[in-house]
């Protein structure tokens, strides 16, 4: 074969694989390719500082409304639950001399004293037991 007989030698195209032009191109395509990857990895750092930046403000916030809400526990705990134990007594007590009141405890799961055993406050119930 000679070169007239083939049509890429006779165009003056050479193959990717021959001369100088060839190492010149994968040089070029190696820092495209090292470009992209910098800025790829660049790009996944900054993400992962804005997540991370995220999730520290998250976290801040729910610290806050939970010191907040154990606060309110807290209150709740020393002020209010011996309130509610004073009214359940008080509603128990009230249904022993109004006996129809007693459904409406029962409907919330607060039993009634039987009236033979209504405990004084400060007083301890009696025992089949004498003074030993």
């Amino acid at each position: 074969m000679t070169e007239s007989d083939n049509p890429v030698a006779a165009s003056g195209m050479t193959r990717p694989s021959e001369g100088p032009a060839s190492q010149r191109e994968m040089h070029e395509e190696l820092q495209r390719l090292r470009s992209l990857f910098n800025t790829t990895l660049l790009a996944t750092l900054l993400l992962s500082v804005a997540v991370n930046a995220f999730l520290f403000y998250q976290y801040r916030i729910i610290r806050a409304e939970l010191d907040g809400a154990r606060k309110l526990a807290q209150e709740f705990q020393t002020t209010k639950w011996p309130l509610v134990n004073k009214l359940v007594t008080g509603l128990q007590s009230f249904s022993q001399t109004h006996p129809d009141f007693t459904p409406i405890l029962e409907k919330y799961g607060l039993k009634s004293f039987p009236t033979d055993q209504v405990a004084q406050p400060g007083q301890l119930p009696a025992s089949g037991q004498s003074g030993k």
